[in-house]
This record gives C-alpha cells, sequence and structure tokens, in this order.
C-alpha cells in the first residue's frame, strides 16, 4: 500500500512547529545570574541585592529567574580557589540559558571577566560596587557597568565641615590585601594634609589595638575607618562589625566610606548607598537584557553625603553646619515639622473663631448697650408723651381738683356755723367731717395719679390687674370725656385678668386710646360719642384688652401708616402717639394692632402676656 502525503498537509506541519518553537521561546524566563566577590553574611552584598530586586520588580513586569553565587574571594584569594569556582560553575549553569550576568565588587568582575567563556560564554555582563581604579584595560562591548568613587577626600571634608574645630584626622585600615590597597589609596588623595586637617594613618593593629588608639582619640579630632578585612593578628572579619566595634570606643566622632557602616555610632561620610547602585546595576541589566548595549563603559553611582541624626544629637554638633544636600538618616522630625500644615491650619481655625468669638462678644456687649440707650430713650419719649397727654387734659384735671375743693370749702363753712350755735349737732358735725374727708381723699388720688404718670422713672414690671388698670385710666380721664361729652362703657366681665406689664406705661396706652377715640368722634353727635373698653383672656396664654369708637375708622390707605413716627391723621397732630404706644407695649412683650374686621368706626388691640 503506497502512502500519499498531501503538499498542503506538510506546509501545515511545518507551521505548526515553527509557532511551536516561537511559543516556546517566547514563554521561556529570563535568567539572571548575580555574582558577589563576597560572602553572603556582608552587609553590603545584602543591600545590593535588595535594591537590585526591587528595581527589577518595580520596572519589569515579565518573569525573571534568579541565581546567585558568593565567591568569598576576599577571604579565599589564591588562583587554585579560581579555577575551582570556575568548574564548579561550568557544570552548574553551562546548560542554562543566561539573559545577563551581574558581577558585584571588583574580586567578582575580575572573576566573570577571566572565566566567563567557560559558564557562560557571550553573556552580557553587569558589573558595580568597583572603583573606576579596579576597572583594568578594555572592557569587551557587552560588559557595562557602575563605578563608585568611595571619596575618602569628600569625606574628610565633610568631617571638617561638621567639627569646624577639629585639627587632625586619624585613617585606620587593616591588614589584608584589600585593607592595603584602600590605605594606599587614602594616602595618594589625603597626603599628611587634607581640608585644613592633619592626617594620621593607622594600620598593623589588632582589633584591640584599634579599639584602644580609637579610644584615646580627643573630641577635637576625626576618625575615618577604610575596611578591617584582616588585623595583624591575622583575625578576619567582616569589616562593618570591625567598624562597628572601632566607633563604639572612639573618643572622637567616626565616619566612613560605606553607607553600610551608618547607623553603629558613625557620624556620616560622603558614599553611595548599595541599595541605590543595586537599583542602578538593575537599570543596566535591563537594559542588555532588551538588547540595548548603547549605555557607556561605566556609569557612575549616585553618591551623597549621608549623615546620622543621632550621632549628630549625641555630639551635640550644631544642625546648621550639615550641608543642604546632604541626606540625613535616623531624623525623627518635631510634631510641628510633620504636622505643619495640619497644625498651621488648626491655628488658623482656632485664630478665626476666636476672632469670632470676640466679634460676637463685642457685637453682644454693643448690641446691650445700644438696646440700654433705646430703652432709655423709649422710657424719656414716653414720658414726654405722658406730659404731653396730661398738659392736653389740665381742664379736666382742673375739674377734677375744683369739685373736691368746692365741697371741703362747703363742709367747712357749714362748720364753722355749727361751731357758733350754744347746742351744736354733733351727728351733723360728724357728718361734715366724714364729707371733708371724702373729698380730700377724692383729690388725693386725682394728684397722686398725676404725680405718678408725671414722675419719669425706668419701665420695671410687675404683675397687676388688667380691669383695674383700664379702671383706674378711665377715672382720670373722668372729667375730660364729660368735657367732650363722650360715654365710655368698661366691660370686665371676668373678676380678674392678671398680666406682667408697667402699671404707668399701660395706664399712658389707655388714657392714648381713649383720646384718640374721643378726637375721632368730635364732629358726630355727642349723643353718638361712644367709646368701649373690652377685657378679655384667649385659650393661648395671653390677655386681650380691645378700645372701639364710633367714629369714620382710619382712613382707607393708613390702616398700615398709623403706628410710623410722625404719621397722624388730626390736624396738627406730630403722629408719635402711637407709635410710643406700640413700642411701651412691644417692650414689655405684647402687641398693639387694630381690627381690620370692624365695620364702623376704629377698635385698637392690646395682647399682653398673661401672668
Amino acid at each position: 500500500m503506497v502512502l500519499r502525503i498531501r503538499p498542503q498537509t506538510v506546509i501545515v506541519t511545518m507551521f505548526a512547529l515553527i509557532a511551536g518553537t516561537l511559543v516556546c521561546h517566547a514563554t521561556e524566563p529570563r535568567r539572571v545570574l548575580l555574582i558577589y566577590e563576597s560572602e553572603s553574611t556582608l552587609v553590603a552584598a545584602m543591600q545590593l541585592a535588595s535594591g537590585f530586586q526591587e528595581y527589577m520588580e518595580a520596572n519589569d513586569p515579565g518573569h525573571v529567574e534568579y541565581y546567585t553565587e558568593y565567591l568569598d574571594t576576599l577571604r579565599f584569594s589564591s588562583p587554585e580557589h579560581s579555577l575551582r569556582l570556575a568548574g564548579f560553575l561550568e557544570a552548574k549553569y553551562r546548560q542554562l540559558n543566561l539573559d545577563v550576568v551581574v558581577a558585584a565588587g571588583p574580586g567578582a568582575l575580575r572573576f566573570v571577566l577571566e572565566t566567563r567563556e567557560r559558564f557562560a560564554n557571550d553573556v552580557p555582563v553587569v558589573f558595580g560596587a568597583v572603583t573606576e581604579s579596579s576597572v583594568t584595560g578594555n572592557l569587551p562591548p557587552d560588559v557595562k557597568g557602575v563605578v563608585s568613587r568611595f571619596d575618602v577626600g569628600k569625606t574628610v571634608q565633610l568631617a571638617s565641615r561638621l567639627q569646624p574645630r577639629a585639627r587632625k584626622v586619624v585613617v585606620m585600615y587593616g591588614s589584608a590585601p584589600f585593607d592595603r590597597k584602600w590605605g594606599d589609596t587614602a594616602t595618594a588623595v589625603l597626603g599628611e594634609r587634607y581640608a585644613g586637617l592633619d592626617v594620621e594613618y593607622v594600620s598593623g593593629l589588632s582589633l584591640d589595638g584599634f579599639r584602644k588608639t580609637a579610644a584615646e582619640l580627643p573630641s577635637d579630632a576625626a576618625l575615618v575607618i577604610l575596611t578591617v578585612f584582616e588585623d595583624a593578628e591575622g583575625m578576619k572579619f567582616v569589616p562593618r562589625d570591625a567598624a562597628r566595634a572601632i566607633a563604639a570606643a572612639s573618643g572622637a566622632p567616626v565616619y566612613g566610606v560605606y553607607s553600610s557602616y551608618l547607623g553603629f555610632r558613625v557620624l556620616g561620610g560622603y558614599v553611595g548607598t548599595f541599595p541605590s547602585i543595586g537599583a542602578q546595576m538593575a537599570a543596566l541589566s535591563l537594559d542588555v537584557m532588551r538588547g540595548d548595549l548603547s549605555a557607556p563603559r561605566t556609569t557612575p553611582a549616585q553618591e551623597t553625603a549621608l549623615v546620622d541624626w543621632r550621632e549628630v544629637q549625641r555630639l551635640g554638633i550644631d544642625d546648621v553646619l550639615i550641608p543642604e544636600d546632604a541626606e540625613i538618616l535616623s531624623y525623627a522630625p518635631s510634631v510641628w515639622e510633620r504636622y505643619r500644615l495640619p497644625i498651621s491650619a488648626a491655628l488658623l481655625v482656632i485664630a478665626a473663631q476666636m476672632l469670632t468669638i470676640a466679634a460676637l462678644v463685642y457685637q453682644n456687649r454693643r448690641g446691650r448697650r445700644l438696646e440700654a440707650t433705646l430703652a432709655s430713650e423709649r422710657v424719656e419719649l414716653a414720658h414726654l408723651s405722658r406730659r404731653s397727654q396730661l398738659g392736653e387734659l389740665s381742664g379736666a384735671f382742673a375739674h377734677e381738683l375744683t369739685q373736691p375743693l368746692t365741697s371741703i370749702l362747703a363742709n367747712a363753712e357749714a362748720g364753722q356755723r355749727l361751731a357758733t350755735e350754744t347746742a351744736p349737732d354733733m351727728n351733723e358735725i360728724r357728718a361734715i367731717f366724714d364729707d371733708i374727708v371724702a373729698d380730700d381723699r377724692r383729690a388725693s388720688s386725682v394728684i397722686s395719679q398725676l404725680r405718678s404718670m408725671m414722675l419719669k422713672g425706668e419701665a420695671s414690671q410687675e404683675i397687676l390687674d388688667l380691669n383695674d388698670a383700664v379702671r383706674q385710666t378711665v377715672a382720670l380721664a373722668h372729667a375730660e370725656m364729660l368735657a367732650r361729652r363722650t360715654e365710655v362703657e368698661v366691660k370686665d366681665e371676668l373678676a380678674s385678668v392678671r398680666v406682667k406689664a408697667n402699671l404707668v406705661q399701660l395706664q399712658q396706652v389707655i388714657l392714648n386710646l381713649l383720646v384718640n377715640a374721643a378726637d375721632a368722634m368730635a364732629d358726630i353727635p355727642p349723643k353718638q360719642r361712644k367709646v368701649e373698653i373690652a377685657v378679655d383672656r384667649s385659650n393661648n396664654g395671653y390677655c386681650e384688652l380691645s378700645v372701639a369708637d364710633m367714629g369714620p375708622g382710619i382712613p382707607a390707605g393708613m390702616q398700615g401708616e398709623v403706628f410710623k413716627p410722625f404719621v397722624s391723621s388730626k390736624k396738627g397732630g406730630l403722629g408719635l402717639g402711637l407709635a410710643i404706644c406700640r413700642s411701651i407695649v412691644e417692650a414689655q412683650g405684647g402687641k398693639l394692632f387694630f381690627d381690620d374686621g370692624v365695620k364702623r368706626g376704629a377698635r385698637a388691640i392690646i395682647i399682653l402676656p398673661s401672668a
């Protein structure tokens, strides 16, 4: 049997295989090998790794596999050890497709450049945590890196600024090859005097020797610790731990060239932080993995002056000496610095509230003074109005007084005649004296009422019977009403109607309404002149007093004007009576108005609160 294969089937199969290959390649993760020259517990290595990882996660959403190796060449620096490491890495990574190799430290960079063809042939390299002097020769085009200055000169300049009274700077470093290289670099940069300070170098001591020497330093000196990987006795250390022990014993402020030293009694230094160096290395790695090799051979590390705020406070250093561009660590801002805007806003609100309260208090006091002034002027105006009313009624009052005085005179003359008789009638004399007493009391009552209405006093309120107030006022105006041939009828059906008011001012209002009613009826026949005064109690806790006349009523268009000052329907009237009456009633918590529903005449209504 012959099997026939169609050309279309072959083409489809080829496309499927190519697509599968592309998909597999597209989904294959990117791989990064990080090689550190130190051992894994070195703080600088951990900070580099942290900065690298954080930058990658924040700027590359894709999946990345990380592989990490620690050479520990600072403690094991023999060529045989490097060869063994190269063989180990070849066996481990030869078959793994790496995208980039990251070398941290000068030892790691040398190792990778010498052996990468064995475990990462043609894989681009990114390096960091090295100085410019560590990069020797021409680097291949696919090798890019971040170089640090670890500027001991700027660190000494920082010390001279923070300690303006310092006289010398002491530079300490250990006995390992790396330590001695650092010492040579510092000697070349600083010499015997730098930044106005004498420079002294201390090396070749045990750790205890370093600590003893540091403890003997005066406070006007500055101590710069480079690295102590190994002391004169061959003891090996993590440099940060050695720096920490020396700084704890130092009698002088301590400075370092590595950011990892800060936080352990080290005042400051001009450094590039290892997390930021790791981030720069990650940025270069991303460019390399994308195929972008346009970056320069070396990129300067971002370095700055670092100052530990806790040491500034412990040593009593004036904070104005700290450079403006320095980064301050462990700074605990004050409450004002942390919450300046909220506190300022709260203070502004409180100030505004205080100003508002002060303005309200001032306005309240001013209102009270104005109210007292108005009350005083109202009392004065009411008093003047009463005097005007009494002046108009002077004839009637004279008549009221003439009657009892005439009666007293007649009774006194009759008593004189009886006294001349031989046997006077004592009952008759007694009756004469009774008439004299009654007439005198009547005159005294008229004078007392006149006097009370003429007095100027405060508008004090008291509980009184509205019926009594009406009767007394009608009695006071009795003679005037007779002279005007006007009948006054009082309807006081309730036994007692108690209100809280000022009697004199209330009588003034009633008297004004009576006179106004009599004036309104001056042009009608005497038989039709009648004023009706009624007292009643409503269901809402108020008492009502009404004064109604049979006159022509309030002219059309003046119902809303009669209570305004200087508005009057009488010839020659000032138009103040009703305005004063309304202010008196309102001052006592009541109301005064005219009833618009009456068909004839006018009806004034006074509403007062019940007592």
